[in-house]
């Protein structure tokens, strides 16, 4: 029932302080100022304060009305009797008031009829009714009073607070609201309208009650053609609740009660005239006050509430409107971006939010915003990833598909983050309605407040839960429109993918066809060549004289390799070493590389001494020992070792080095010659052909690649590391060994 959220400030000593000298400067405005003494109060200033008070600020501000009034007896030379039964009676009353009011759900913004009739009959007629009756008894106990005086005196202290209550407090309420911003401020035309309006009721008011005299009365008719000239401006405060509602009823009602007590106050007036003592003119003056201020206050609020109806009749064609409009471009368009567009941009003219967008669940559980309507003051989400936004830490809102509402988002309890992030959104009020297709989640209907906090009504969240149903539509049918797109982009895409698989087949087909020649061709000519070596040799021995001949040691050694060669490359063509597929089966044992070396270093001497080439080794003592298979290793050190001989010129230097890196030996042979581009280095191990337009090229490259089979099937690797000119340095590693070996691998 208060109008804010209640600080610790608000019901500091300052408040109450406050509260005191409001009340006592409304008393002293009410008996004295008047001028009709402390007996007589026509207008109850303070009774219309101390409601206002607890109504802003709580019943805990009552200390401040006891103080006030008090301080009020106190001044005015009472004793300490009628100081403090007043005190309690003032207080009493006003949380009486108070508490009626909070019972039948009271809005201060006085715009129901509901409203307004609490108003006037709980707290202007039951609640005075305890203030006027202590008053009057503890004035009866101080001093003797007749039953004519007791009762004279009741009326006008309960006919003072209700007149208080209903004109000095709806003012007040007033200049809060407007203070606060809770309600918009009128149109500049109607500023002409108000001011034509004021001016006939002061100019009527004064010609009513200052003007209007005994002697004119007469000259007129008599006394009882004067008796209804007090309601001669009322049509005007009734024009200015018309038209102003609130405001209009309360500064008409409280401009005419000022002018009739002024009147009043000067002993001339309708009042005055039709009484014969000062009692009954200051009750027919309050019963005039009370009737006039009422019934501008009931109008008031009535026209409000047509007014109220009228707008949401108007609304509720303007939704239907939205909605025929929306659901026809679903039934004319499939474009998603349209609609979206079309949805958010009426939503946000129809209910006057600051932001409205919709949002899309994407892959992985972000929300992305993909349409957007916004008031240009603020930032916007349109293209963002809302993963850190406030939907986010409501998974409900996914799950169990509920609308989220939030009058204030300062209110919840928010992480570190999400209140960032509503910050840098300048986000004040959220409504949120989630979409979800067969129990899929889609994305988010949502608009936001900037400005400030808003109560969402029925009818705006009735009108976002029906257009996310017929986004949900759209969503769906564009869903169906893709999903035929995909299928006939799909088949599209089979045809051409069949169609390349079969030209892939027929190009195969003539790779298949020409590796065949190159392989016949390059097999035959190795094989060939091998064979007329072995000839030439023999033929050679064959033209000598003599029927006795001796082999020296270097043909005998050229023919065994020759003869070794053409065995191994019958050998790999037989046994199918080239096929990826099929792993190269070794038989390790425990091997000491450095031993090894030694034996292979004079296997080499002859070939290297026909070279001209020199060859280091470098092997620490403490090298541990291998797993391998030794005729095997023997081919790949055989093999990089011929080859770097064979594609280098004569008087090369070949250097063997063996470290321990990362729990493998690592063997190094590097070379000074001519060396390898990268291509080169990059082809080097792999089984490829030879092309058949390079002549001067031969084999099929079956040595690199078994060597490359033969360190992987051993658990290492192997490598080059060359450029043009400086040379190449061959690299591979083997397994240390660490127990007993086994068998076979």
């Amino acid at each position: 029932m208060t109008l804010t959220r209640r600080s610790p400030w608000q019901y500091s000593s300052v408040i109450v302080a406050l509260v005191a000298l409001a009340y006592l400067s409304g008393g002293f405005l009410a008996h004295w100022g008047m001028g009709l003494g402390v007996e007589i109060s026509p207008l109850g200033f303070s009774a219309g304060i101390a409601l206002t008070a607890l109504l802003i600020y709580g019943e805990q501000v009552w200390l401040g009305i006891f103080l006030g009034d008090a301080l009020l007896m106190f001044l005015s030379g009472a004793n300490w009797g009628i100081i403090l039964g007043s005190a309690v009676g003032s207080s009493l009353s006003a949380w009486l008031a108070f508490k009626l009011l909070r019972w039948c759900h009271f809005s201060c913004r006085l715009s129901r009829i509901h409203d307004v009739t609490a108003l006037v009959f709980l707290g202007g007629m039951v609640s005075p009714i305890l203030n006027a009756t202590i008053d009057t008894v503890l004035a009866w106990l101080t001093s003797p009073l007749n039953w004519q005086n007791f009762a004279s005196q009741w009326w006008i202290g309960w006919l003072g607070d209700c007149s208080g209550i209903l004109v000095i407090t709806p003012f007040l309420l007033r200049i809060y609201l407007d203070s606060a911003g809770l309600f918009r401020r009128h149109k500049k035309e109607r500023i002409f309208e108000g001011l034509l309006c004021g001016g006939l009721l002061v100019g009527l008011s004064w010609m009513v009650f200052y003007r209007h005299t005994q002697v004119e009365t007469v000259m007129n008719g008599g006394l009882s053609n004067a008796q209804y000239l007090e309601y001669l401006p009322f049509p005007i405060v009734v024009w200015a609740a018309i038209r102003f509602q609130t405001w209009g009823a309360v500064l008409g009602s409280l401009s005419l009660a000022l002018l009739a007590i002024a009147g009043t106050d000067q002993g001339v007036g309708p009042f005055v005239m039709q009484t014969a003592n000062e009692s009954q003119t200051i009750l027919l003056l309050q019963m005039f006050i009370v009737i006039v201020s009422g019934t501008a206050l009931l109008l008031s609020a009535a026209v409000a509430e047509r007014q109220r109806a009228e707008r949401q009749l108007r609304a509720t064609l303007e939704r239907d409107h939205l909605l025929a409009e929306v659901s026809l471009k679903i039934r004319q368009s499939l474009d998603l971006q349209q609609i979206f567009n079309t949805t958010v941009t009426e939503i946000r003219q129809l209910i006057h939010a600051d932001r409205v967008f919709i949002a899309s669940w994407q892959e992985g559980g972000r929300i992305e915003v993909v349409a957007e309507s916004l008031n240009k003051n603020y930032p916007s989400l349109l293209g963002g990833n809302a993963r850190d936004d406030l939907l986010t830490d409501l998974p409900f809102l996914f799950t169990q598909a509920q609308t989220f509402i939030a009058d204030d988002i300062k209110a919840l309890n928010l992480s570190l983050a999400l209140q960032q992030y509503t910050q840098r959104y300048q986000i004040q009020a959220a409504l949120v309605v989630p979409l979800h297709l067969d129990g899929k989640p889609l994305g988010l209907l949502v608009a936001h407040q900037c400005f400030g906090v808003r109560h969402w009504h029925k009818q705006e969240i009735k009108l976002l839960e029906q257009l996310a149903g017929q986004v949900m539509i759209a969503m769906s049918q564009a869903q169906l429109y893709q999903q035929v797109q995909r299928l006939n982009c799909n088949l599209e895409k089979q045809v051409q993918h069949r169609t390349y698989q079969l030209q892939e087949k027929m190009t195969e087909v003539q790779e298949l066809h020409d590796m065949k020649a190159v392989f016949l061709q390059a097999v035959s000519h190795d094989l060939r060549t091998s064979i007329m070596g072995l000839l030439m040799l023999l033929k050679n021995l064959q033209h000598r004289p003599g029927d006795s001949l001796t082999l020296s040691r270097s043909i005998l050694d050229r023919m065994i390799n020759s003869s070794e060669r053409q065995l191994t490359l019958i050998n790999a063509l037989s046994e199918d070493h080239f096929s990826e597929q099929r792993p190269l089966m070794i038989h390790s044992e425990t091997l000491s590389l450095e031993n090894f070396l030694d034996e292979l270093t004079q296997e080499w001497q002859s070939l290297l001494k026909q070279n001209k080439a020199h060859l280091t080794v470098n092997i620490p003592h403490n090298l541990p020992l291998t797993y391998g298979d030794k005729e095997k290793l023997h081919h790949v050190f055989e093999h990089l070792v011929t080859n770097a001989l064979k594609h280098n010129p004569p008087g090369i230097n070949l250097t063997i080095d063996m470290t321990i890196e990362k729990g493998m030996i690592y063997c190094r042979l590097t070379d000074n010659g001519v060396g390898m581009c990268e291509q080169q280095c990059d082809q080097l191990f792999k089984l490829y052909l030879r092309s058949l337009h390079d002549r001067r090229r031969t084999g099929i490259g079956l040595g690199s690649y078994q060597c490359r089979q033969i360190i992987e099937a051993h658990g290492g690797n192997i490598g080059v590391n060359s450029t043009p000119g400086n040379g190449c340095q061959f690299w591979f590693t083997l397994p240390i060994a660490k127990s007993q070996p086994s068998a076979v691998s």
